[in-house]
């Protein structure tokens, strides 16, 4: 079971529907699902096999409790704990060999709040594994203040979900060159790379918050490794899927 997490716009509802049509297609043997959680998304680019949605209606949310958008979508969030056992049901039906789950746009929804691992602890029982991939926006992270705050966000992420493996991904790599993959991904490896560049291309406080935080990297040592994907190359799916069968011991578990 792996969670897609991310900022708003960095592609984890693509990546999910993707990476699914990707490991059926690569060997019909193999079964994966699709889990929505995101109770506020309208439009999605692919249809879910469980959808939080079918048990939390954020308009009916609203109107019931008297909320706006934000403070609906929170509680809509919050509820999703009261329906983890129908959810649960559900995955028992597919008994998947892969289950890829969408969280909301909003980071802070399934990231920060309380229901977010309580979620991810409670819908990986018996004997399936989890994993939690985090998105870096390519278009985001160019400069090194971007960066910087992508990776915060990312330790953030880790720090909640202790024991679950941290993937971090660079997402959407073909809105970028291959130099300035080769750059962000030297970034991700080499911290005093990244103090040097803070250096030369930030100025003014944001250089010197950028240079002090960055510092901070520097002390804690490497990462998780940043691994480069895009859903509009085949290899980009191959190079993610292969990461995550090294993350997961196939061997041992029905579910990975």
């Amino acid at each position: 079971m792996n969670y897609f997490i991310g900022t708003a716009g960095s592609g984890k509802s693509t990546l999910t529907g993707e990476i699914k049509e990707y490991v059926v297609n690569r060997n019909p043997e193999i079964s994966a699902i699709t889990l929505n959680l995101d109770p506020g998304v309208r439009v999605m680019p692919y249809t879910p096999d469980i959808d939080i949605r079918d048990y939390i209606v954020l308009e009916e949310i609203m109107d019931e409790y008297t909320l706006g958008p934000n403070g609906g979508l929170i509680l809509a969030s919050d509820l999703m704990v009261n329906y983890l056992d129908d959810l649960k049901d559900e995955i028992d039906e597919y008994n998947p060999d892969w289950i890829f789950v969408d969280t909301a746009g909003q980071l802070e929804l399934f990231a920060f709040r309380e229901t977010g691992p309580l979620i991810a602890s409670t819908l990986g029982f018996g004997d399936i594994q989890r994993s939690v991939s985090f998105l870096f926006d390519s278009n985001f992270v160019l400069r090194p203040n971007g960066f910087i705050s992508t990776l915060l966000l990312a330790a953030s992420v880790q720090f909640r979900f202790q024991k679950i493996p941290l993937i971090n991904i660079l997402s959407k790599t073909d809105l970028i060159d291959d130099n300035q993959i080769d750059m962000i991904i030297n970034w991700s490896q080499d911290f005093q790379a990244l103090a040097d560049s803070t250096n030369e291309r930030e100025k003014g406080l944001i250089r010197e918050l950028s240079m002090l935080i960055s510092e901070v990297f520097v002390q804690m040592g490497s990462t998780s490794e940043l691994v480069p994907c895009s859903v509009r190359e085949e290899r980009g799916l191959d190079f993610l899927f292969g990461h995550l069968q090294r993350v997961f011991d196939n061997d041992e578990s029905k579910f990975y």
